[in-house]
């Protein structure tokens, strides 16, 4: 069952998010059941939103890369992580979707405009 899964990250910085991102090289070895990945800046730390196949593929990419990176980055502080059923996804336009999702990196790393 798909799954819609929310994760803090109190004390991480857009930076270090950015770095943490590049480490991953998520368009070389994207991860198994991952659907969908947004992330914006919040006080005091990152905001993820993100659509998976299921929870035990979320668990599995946190479990053995995304926690390992984090780590190689510096944070040592777990995400709180929301995992829940997914009930609906609705884009009303998805050629902009398609347009800031064409590479993992953020729009600014990438050299990309936002809109």
């Amino acid at each position: 069952m798909a799954v819609a899964v929310i994760s803090r990250y109190p004390d991480l910085n857009p930076q270090t998010y950015d770095r943490v991102i590049a480490a991953l090289e998520l368009d070389v070895n994207p991860p198994a059941g991952a659907v969908l990945h947004v992330a914006g800046e919040a006080e005091g730390g990152i905001v993820v939103s993100e659509i998976w196949q299921t929870e035990q593929t979320f668990r599995a990419f946190l479990e053995y890369r995304l926690r390992p990176a984090l780590r190689m980055q510096g944070v040592h502080g777990d995400p709180i992580v929301e995992v829940a059923p997914l009930h609906n996804v609705y884009a009303v336009e998805m050629a902009t979707i398609e347009r800031l999702g064409a590479v993992s990196l953020p729009a600014h790393s990438a050299g990309a405009a936002l809109y």
